[in-house]
């Protein structure tokens, strides 16, 4: 049998559709969302910023924040319920989640969850692209930034040199300055001379970058594969990257060093159903995201289920499970 509604019947059938369809979305998102972003004028605070203002395009109902961070804050923030979501580094979260960063030596951090991968970023040392300097042993006794004593690309830049059987000091014999810089002096200092190398985990290829070569091509050192792999055995979170022949001006052959994946995370207490949707908004919403910064652009099925260092979000994987995205499992050690 055939059931007729009436005009007044449709709409009113309609319109309740349409106000119980917003409300079961929104019950599932909390009314108040905090993302730990990065320094202004970073990529990180820019990403978040476009991450924010996509959920709020979705969710005009839901106040949501972003807040300065950086990838070691973040995960502190988000870990403490200071902030629901974060973006950092891999391999800053497989230290934190194994007690290996300097801040959670006591208290490894085991309550974040991955939700997916974003970006790539890579250990890089740029040169202008005429200099002789070709190895890392080339840098003893050149002037030198590598951020600053504590910080990610600090860090790394350490265990790099260990790996290759040197230290700091080492640089600094014969001359050589190790300067203590943000990311702004440092790229202004080796654009106009005054330091012959920079060594940052970066993304790539990075718009500052692209722009010191107004003045002077730029080359990224290549590492001699027996240092990454003396690397990679001290360091998780991290793989092996080919940064190509011609990504900038200098760079005449490929340069092999070592990379680690930007990923959006949260923590354990975030609901399966808002993980769900936010992964859901982002995926669904993808071109719209990367038009925030260049270096989302590589987002794709094949990479944002990669890569991930800590347990991927129950809610992510039951998105990805329905899209047919394959995602990794880690192999992570549990508290204690």
């Amino acid at each position: 049998m055939t059931t007729r509604l009436t005009k007044r019947q449709f709409l009113g059938a309609t319109i309740a559709a349409a106000a119980t369809a917003p409300m079961a979305l929104r019950a599932s998102v909390p009314d108040f969302l905090t993302i730990g972003g990065g320094p202004s004028g970073g990529v990180f605070n820019i990403v978040s910023t476009g991450l924010a203002n996509l959920l709020r395009g979705v969710y005009p109902d839901t106040i949501i924040d972003v807040q300065p961070g950086g990838s070691g804050p973040n995960i502190l923030r988000v870990s403490a319920g200071k902030a629901d979501l974060g973006i950092t580094s891999a391999s800053n979260a497989f230290d934190a989640y194994h007690g290996r960063d300097p801040a959670t030596p006591e208290a490894p951090v085991q309550n974040l969850r991955g939700l997916m991968t974003i970006m790539q970023s890579a250990v890089q040392i740029w040169v202008d692209g005429n200099s002789d300097i070709r190895s890392l042993q080339d840098l003893r006794g050149k002037r030198i930034s590598a951020g600053q004593p504590g910080q990610t690309s600090w860090l790394a830049f350490e265990k790099l040199l260990a790996a290759a059987d040197m230290s700091m000091e080492d640089i600094e014999a014969d001359g050589g300055r190790i300067a203590k810089l943000s990311w702004s002096e440092s790229h202004n200092a080796l654009r106009n001379g005054e330091l012959d190398a920079v060594m940052w985990l970066s993304l790539w290829p990075h718009p500052t970058v692209r722009q010191n070569e107004t003045v002077r091509p730029m080359r990224a050192l290549s590492i001699d594969p027996a240092v990454l792999d003396r690397f990679l055995e001290n360091s998780g979170g991290f793989e092996r990257v080919t940064l190509p022949e011609g990504l900038f001006e200098g760079q005449d052959s490929p340069a092999e060093t070592v990379g680690t994946n930007t990923i959006l995370f949260t923590s354990e207490k975030m609901s399966d159903e808002a993980a769900k949707e936010i992964v859901k908004t982002v995926w669904e919403n993808l071109e719209e995201f990367k038009k925030t910064h260049a270096l989302l652009g590589n987002i794709s099925a094949e990479t944002v289920g990669k890569g991930m260092v800590i347990p991927l979000h129950d809610g992510a994987k039951a998105y990805f499970d329905e899209q047919g995205i394959a995602y990794g499992e880690p192999q992570l050690k549990t508290a204690g």
